[in-house]
């Protein structure tokens, strides 16, 4: 148990996602995804994402059509780089993918070995 004086001190990933957390929701094509509650919602059908397909979410809508490194990403959401985590993270963007069918204008492409982008109309 941590006394009064000390302080958790914040890497830069999670400083910098903590300051992607502060938005309400997320418009994502034609889904909403509601921050707070971690639900991904489109024409009234609502579904609670895991802890994981959560942040990998918010950071793919805060960095809509922008391309994201493969290592920023494992270091934002997974805090280490390893071959398990890269191949955890594949599992969750193939979820991802799953989730985000019923708009057909979004879509999450890869760049084998580079990253990824998560492509939406503007």
């Amino acid at each position: 148990m941590k006394n009064e004086k000390e302080k958790v001190v914040l890497t830069e990933e999670e400083e910098n996602f903590n300051q992607l957390l502060k938005v309400q929701s997320y418009k994502i094509g034609a889904y909403q995804l509601d921050v707070a509650s971690r639900m991904l919602s489109i024409n009234g059908e609502v579904t609670k994402l895991t802890n994981k397909e959560w942040q990998l979410l918010v950071l793919f809508a805060a960095n809509a059509n922008v391309f994201l490194e493969r290592k920023y990403a494992l270091k934002m959401i997974w805090k280490d780089d390893n071959y398990y985590n890269s191949r955890s993270m594949d599992v969750y963007i193939c979820k991802l993918r799953k989730l985000l069918k019923d708009d057909s204008n979004v879509m999450i492409i890869n760049t084998h070995a580079k990253g990824f982008k998560m492509i939406t109309p503007a």
